[in-house]
Parts: C-alpha cells; sequence; structure tokens
C-alpha cells in the first residue's frame, strides 16, 4: 500500500518540517534511509531587520512495519542571531534592537525580551556566524493502519537535545520535549492528514515560554503511479509568548521519486503571524539503504 508520511522532525520552523513518500515495507522488512537537505528561511518577525537563516541538514531513519525512529542535526549560518528551532517553527529567542525600546524590538526589556540576560549582543549580530545547530530525535509508533482500520493512527514523542550553543544565537541551551498525535486517511489517490500535540519548551535565562499545544491540518495526493505526490499543510501553536501571536505557517511540499531508493523533495512556506518567518524554501533528499 502507498504511504504518504509527514514528519514534524524536519525543518524547523517553523518549518523547521519533511514530507516524504516512501516505498512499501512488507511485513517483518525494516528500512533505513539518509537525508539531506538545505533550507533557508527569512523575515522580520516582529523587528525592524530582517533575518535570514540557512540550515544544512543531515539526518537517518530508520523504520519497521509499525516503528520508525528519525533523527538530524543541522549547521546553521545567520546573518542576525537570536533564533532557536522549534520542530518546523523558527522562534526568535530575543535579542537586542539597533535602537532599543518598545516597537523596536518588540516589548522588549533593555533591550531583552521579556527582560534578563542575553549574549548575544549588538557587535555580534552585525556579522554572519555558523554554527553547529540543536540535534532532534523522534520516534513515531502506528497504533492502527488502514489495512484494519478506518485510518493509520500515529504516536510521536521527540526529544532536542542542546547541542547548540545559546550563545550563538541558534539555541536556548536547553531540553525540549514533544508528543504528538498524528491522522492519516487515504482516499483513492488522496490523503487527509491531521495531528495534535504538545511541546515543553526549556526556558532560557530572561524567558519564560508557554508550553504550546500545535494542531495541522494537511491534503495530500499522489500524482503518478511510481509514488510522486504534492502535500499542502497548515501548522500552528498556542501562544507561547504573553503579547504575540502565536507562530503559523502554511506549507506545499512535492516528493519526485527519482529512482528506487532515491526522493526529491521541494518544500516552500509562508508564515501567517508576525512571530513567523515570511518565508521558507527547503531542497532535500533521501537515500533508501
Amino acid at each position: 500500500m502507498r504511504t504518504l508520511n509527514f514528519f514534524i522532525s524536519f525543518f524547523g520552523l517553523v518549518l523547521v518540517t519533511e514530507i516524504s513518500a516512501q516505498s512499501n515495507l512488507t511485513e517483518g522488512n525494516s528500512k533505513w534511509t539518509l537525508s539531506t537537505s538545505f533550507q533557508v528561511t527569512g523575515g522580520n518577525y516582529f523587528y525592524n531587520e530582517s533575518s535570514t537563516l540557512y540550515f544544512l541538514y543531515g539526518g537517518i531513519r530508520y523504520q519497521n512495519e509499525n516503528f520508525s525512529l528519525y533523527s538530524y542535526i543541522p549547521v546553521v549560518a545567520q546573518n542576525r542571531p537570536g533564533f532557536t528551532q522549534s520542530g518546523m517553527m523558527i522562534i526568535p529567542t530575543g535579542r537586542e534592537s539597533a535602537e532599543g525600546g518598545e516597537g523596536n524590538g518588540g516589548m522588549m526589556n533593555g533591550g531583552n525580551l521579556h527582560g534578563g540576560n542575553n549574549s548575544v549582543n549588538q557587535t555580534s549580530m552585525m556579522n554572519s556566524e555558523i554554527s553547529l545547530g540543536d540535534f532532534y530525535l523522534y520516534g513515531s509508533y502506528q497504533l492502527f493502519n488502514e489495512m484494519n482500520n478506518p485510518i493509520d493512527l500515529y504516536f510521536t514523542p521527540g526529544i532536542k537535545f542542546p547541542t547548540a550553543s545559546s550563545s550563538s544565537g541558534i539555541g536556548t541551551g536547553k531540553f525540549d520535549y514533544s508528543l504528538s498525535a498524528n491522522v492519516r486517511r487515504s482516499i483513492e489517490s488522496f490523503v487527509l492528514l491531521a495531528e495534535a500535540g504538545f511541546i515543553k519548551f526549556g526556558d532560557p535565562d530572561g524567558i519564560d515560554y508557554k508550553n504550546p499545544f500545535t494542531y495541522g491540518i494537511g491534503l495530500g495526493k499522489f500524482i503518478s503511479e511510481n509514488g510522486n505526490s504534492i502535500l499542502l499543510y497548515f501548522l500552528s501553536y498556542t501562544s507561547i509568548l504573553d503579547n504575540y501571536e502565536p507562530p503559523r505557517q502554511l506549507s506545499l511540499g512535492f516528493n519526485f521519486k527519482l529512482n528506487r531508493t532515491m526522493v526529491l523533495s521541494l518544500i516552500g512556506s509562508k508564515g501567517l503571524s508576525n512571530y513567523s518567518p515570511n518565508f521558507s524554501f527547503s531542497a532535500g533528499l533521501n537515500f533508501g539503504l
């Protein structure tokens, strides 16, 4: 049976997401997949100047009939540090604005978001930096499948390890934990997707994040017999910080099966709130072993 998997564990985002068309797996067989991708994301958020981040990801996934384990880590280049990843989202961590004060930094207190210390100073923001990002590990267990039930149902726990230094501006230096439930229903060549989840953020110095609920809905379609597919997906969080809109974005992804073991993925995203990037684009390859 053909399947379309949507992994919250890719392209942090925002969308900081991966969409992949997956080969058939027969009962008892396992599969390893290597992935690499490049992503660029940018926007003003609530700051006066634009911020652009570049991600080069490397990942590996193991999957058998009902269980999968996926991990990835990016190398990050940024022109204005002060952001962290959260699944498919890029979340501002707060940083000094050029002039400081409300309206220039977005409810800053002494140049810091919600007050407190900020290790990224104005001088470092003027220069591009390249650093290692956080390491993500996700598991996925399929409780129901469409062979015997009306839907596919997955439970996906995840953990973010703080391998990115908080002083680089791309990490909080804290662990994050997540849990989501994902539902999928196939109708001929179409696939309906929905998810609901929860994220426990680690709070860096000076910032008190709310722990958001997440929810998403999508529509996918296979566009060829060999498994090429397209997916439109909406993802939103509840509020993370007081007085700021929740992160929301709409993504459109394409998967092209180049051969029996290789899939090319192209994803474009548009932020739908001022706490989200204006845009994100990524291209990646998955290699079946």
